[in-house]
C-alpha cells in the first residue's frame, strides 16, 4: 500500500504498522469497541459497488476524503506496474468502503512472555471504512501480511463523481498473474519478498468472492 496523506511515505506506514503487534492490538480494540455501522456502503447502489482481491503489496496511493477528519479514504493514485495498475478495475477517485484487516485473540488467548502480552490466534474480517481515520485504515491494510500468512489483500470500493475511468482487464489476464493463488505449500508456508514464511493463513470466515 502506498500511503499519501500529507505526502506520508507508503512503504514507511505499511512497515512500521504492518510490522507492530500493538498496533494490531489496538485496532482489535478499535474494532471490538467502536460501533462501525457501514451506512456509507449500505447507501451506495450496489452497481457502484465492486470487490477486489489483491496481491499485496497492493501498489495503490490513498488519500483521505476530508484531511484530519475520520472520513476514510479515496484512491489517490496507482503505482505504474503494480498489483492494482495490472489489474485494471480500481479507478483513481473510488471510495474505499471495507478492507480485510487481522484481528487477533482476546484475552483467553494471550501469553505473558517477559513481561508483555503476545496473541496466540488471530482472524481476518472484513470491516468498513468509512468512518475511520487514514492511520487506523492504513493499519488494517497493513495487517494482511506474510506473518500472519495472507500475501493478499480484499477491498470493497465504489465509483464516485470523482472516479477517473480506465480500461479493465479482463477475468482471464488477471487470473494468468495468479490473482486468487496463495503462495503456499507445506514445505516453504507463504513467501513475502522471498522469505519464507511457514504459517498456513487462517480461513476467512465471510464471504467475499
Amino acid at each position: 500500500v502506498e500511503a499519501a496523506s500529507g505526502n506520508a511515505s507508503a512503504g514507511t506506514a505499511q512497515n512500521k504498522q504492518a510490522g507492530s503487534v500493538r498496533v494490531l492490538s489496538l485496532l482489535y480494540d478499535l474494532i471490538a469497541s467502536r460501533d462501525l455501522v457501514p451506512s456509507l456502503a449500505a447507501a451506495t447502489p450496489a452497481s457502484a459497488r465492486y470487490r477486489v482481491r489483491l496481491r499485496t503489496p497492493l501498489g495503490i496511493a490513498f488519500e483521505e476524503v476530508e484531511p484530519g477528519k475520520a472520513c476514510g479514504v479515496v484512491v489517490a493514485d496507482l503505482v505504474d506496474g503494480g498489483n492494482a495498475e495490472h489489474d485494471g478495475r480500481i479507478w483513481v477517485g473510488d471510495r474505499l468502503l471495507s478492507t480485510s484487516a487481522v484481528v487477533l485473540g482476546g484475552d483467553s488467548a494471550l501469553l505473558t512472555v517477559g513481561g508483555g502480552r503476545q496473541f496466540t490466534n488471530w482472524k481476518r474480517e472484513l470491516i468498513p471504512a468509512t468512518a475511520m481515520g487514514f492511520d487506523e485504515i492504513m493499519a488494517a491494510i497493513g495487517s494482511n501480511s506474510g506473518r500472519f500468512g495472507y500475501v493478499d489483500c480484499l477491498l470493497e470500493l465504489a465509483r464516485t463523481d470523482s472516479s477517473v475511468p480506465r480500461p479493465a482487464q479482463s477475468g482471464s489476464a488477471r487470473a494468468a498473474r495468479g490473482e486468487s493463488g496463495v503462495d503456499w505449500d507445506g514445505g516453504r508456508g507463504t513467501r513475502v519478498g522471498g522469505v519464507s514464511t511457514p504459517i498456513r493463513p487462517v480461513p476467512d470466515e465471510f464471504d467475499f468472492d
